[in-house]
Protein backbone atom coordinates (compact mmCIF):
# COMPACT_ATOMS: atom_id res chain seq x y z
CA UNK A 1 0.00 0.00 0.00
CA UNK A 2 1.37 3.41 -1.20
CA UNK A 3 0.67 6.52 1.13
CA UNK A 4 1.30 10.46 -0.19
CA UNK A 5 3.70 11.84 2.91
CA UNK A 6 2.80 15.77 3.95
CA UNK A 7 5.61 17.58 5.65
CA UNK A 8 4.80 20.92 7.39
CA UNK A 9 7.05 22.48 9.60
CA UNK A 10 5.85 24.90 12.59
CA UNK A 11 9.44 27.54 13.08
CA UNK A 12 7.34 29.07 16.20
CA UNK A 13 6.97 25.56 17.78
CA UNK A 14 10.12 24.13 15.67
CA UNK A 15 7.70 21.39 15.07
CA UNK A 16 8.11 18.83 12.25
CA UNK A 17 5.39 16.80 11.20
CA UNK A 18 5.24 14.26 8.86
CA UNK A 19 1.35 13.44 8.12
CA UNK A 20 0.61 10.21 5.84
CA UNK A 21 -3.15 10.16 4.89
CA UNK A 22 -5.79 12.51 5.68
CA UNK A 23 -7.30 10.73 8.93
CA UNK A 24 -7.33 12.90 11.90
CA UNK A 25 -5.39 11.35 14.81
CA UNK A 26 -7.12 10.30 17.87
CA UNK A 27 -4.86 9.75 20.23
CA UNK A 28 -0.49 9.78 20.24
CA UNK A 29 2.32 8.24 21.87
CA UNK A 30 5.51 9.74 22.70
CA UNK A 31 8.18 7.79 21.59
CA UNK A 32 11.10 9.77 23.08
CA UNK A 33 11.07 13.19 23.70
CA UNK A 34 11.18 14.54 20.45
CA UNK A 35 9.31 11.94 18.90
CA UNK A 36 5.31 11.60 18.89
CA UNK A 37 3.35 9.06 16.68
CA UNK A 38 -0.03 10.00 16.26
CA UNK A 39 -2.66 6.81 15.40
CA UNK A 40 -6.00 7.40 14.18
CA UNK A 41 -9.31 4.98 15.23
CA UNK A 42 -8.04 1.96 14.10
CA UNK A 43 -4.62 2.42 15.74
CA UNK A 44 -2.41 3.09 12.45
CA UNK A 45 0.40 5.19 12.87
CA UNK A 46 -0.77 8.46 10.64
CA UNK A 47 1.77 11.06 11.80
CA UNK A 48 4.97 11.30 13.20
CA UNK A 49 5.88 14.81 15.27
CA UNK A 50 9.23 15.80 15.58
CA UNK A 51 9.59 18.88 18.51
CA UNK A 52 13.00 20.50 18.19
CA UNK A 53 13.28 19.77 14.96
CA UNK A 54 16.17 21.88 14.20
CA UNK A 55 18.45 20.68 16.82
CA UNK A 56 17.44 16.82 15.88
CA UNK A 57 17.99 17.02 12.26
CA UNK A 58 21.51 19.36 12.47
CA UNK A 59 22.71 16.21 14.58
CA UNK A 60 21.69 14.40 11.97
CA UNK A 61 23.40 16.31 9.35
CA UNK A 62 26.50 16.59 11.81
CA UNK A 63 26.38 12.35 11.81
CA UNK A 64 25.85 12.22 7.79
CA UNK A 65 29.18 14.85 7.43
CA UNK A 66 30.95 12.95 9.60
CA UNK A 67 29.95 9.17 7.71
CA UNK A 68 30.96 10.79 4.71
CA UNK A 69 34.26 12.22 6.03
CA UNK A 70 34.72 8.54 7.62
CA UNK A 71 34.27 7.00 3.96
CA UNK A 72 36.45 9.27 2.46
CA UNK A 73 39.29 8.41 4.50
CA UNK A 74 38.63 4.79 3.92
CA UNK A 75 38.62 5.02 0.39
CA UNK A 76 42.10 6.68 0.63
CA UNK A 77 43.47 3.92 2.75
CA UNK A 78 42.13 1.08 0.09
CA UNK A 79 43.13 3.27 -2.78
CA UNK A 80 46.92 3.83 -0.88
CA UNK A 81 47.21 -0.09 -0.16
Amino acid sequence: MSRELKVVYDPEADALVIKAGDGKPTYGEELTGQLIVHYNERSEPIEIEVLDATVLLARLVAVMEGSKRAEARLDAQAQGS
